[in-house]
């Protein structure tokens, strides 16, 4: 009799430890990263330059947005004239293309009628929170996220001359830790146009060596126009 209830009761806590197992359910909740691309440059002023020579010493000296160079009769007053101001936009790394539509100034009133683009330059202001490498190569300077490709970002840099479309303007400083992508708060700059300066000592697109009034072939008096077009894309 005492055999045969050992034999139950090791039954009986067979049973209870097969149906005490555990038991697992799974379920799968799919998460994804959806990153879509911004990337968005805004002209914020400064969207029309014209230049207009009135005078024998704007003919000289020319007429520039910088105060310094300015032969204007009231260069401060006029200084916004020709400025253009822009940020960028980006969520990955970026750059800036610009230049030309033609490879000449073409007169309105006389399309035969050409003017040099080196006739006009320009300078760049960086206002935003990103910085320019200012060492001697692109990628010397750690934490600087720009690389400015003419060579004229840098406070007291020669202005570069304007050039045929395309032509690289402001990219990627090619720093692994840091990008220039950002926003309007981190890029934002101004360009500062000049016309007729003579200021020639860039290094990559220097501007016309000769003011207008000395040029060997003295250009005719006419409305001459380009649009300058300004492409930003993804620094890969």
């Amino acid at each position: 009799m005492k055999r045969n209830l050992a034999m139950i009761v090791a039954v009986f806590l067979l049973g209870t430890t097969a149906f005490g197992q555990a038991v697992k359910d799974r379920n799968v909740i799919p998460v994804a990263v959806n990153l879509n691309q911004v990337l968005r440059m805004t002209i914020t002023n400064g969207g029309n330059i014209e230049f207009v020579f009135n005078t024998i010493d704007e003919y000289k000296n020319g007429i520039s947005g910088d105060v310094t160079t300015s032969a204007s009769a009231n260069p401060a007053a006029s200084e916004p004239m020709y400025q253009t101001d822009f940020t960028v936009s980006s969520s990955t790394r970026w750059m800036i293309s610009y230049g030309s539509e033609e490879a000449t100034f073409i007169g309105t009133d006389n399309p035969a009628n050409t003017l040099a683009l080196d006739n006009v330059g320009f300078t760049i202001i960086n206002n935003g929170a990103h910085a320019f490498e200012t060492g001697a190569a692109q990628g010397t300077t750690a934490g600087e996220v720009l690389w400015d490709e003419q060579q004229n970002a840098v406070a007291g840099d020669p202005p570069a001359a304007l050039v045929v479309y395309p032509a690289d303007l402001i990219e990627d400083n090619d720093d692994p830790a840091v990008a220039n992508a950002g926003d309007a708060g981190d890029n934002d700059f101004t360009l500062v146009w000049r016309c007729g300066t003579a200021e020639s000592t860039n290094t990559v697109n220097p501007m016309n060596a000769s003011a207008i009034i000395d040029q060997a072939t003295s250009p005719n008096p006419d409305r001459y126009v380009t649009n300058v077009l300004f492409e930003l894309s993804v620094d890969n």
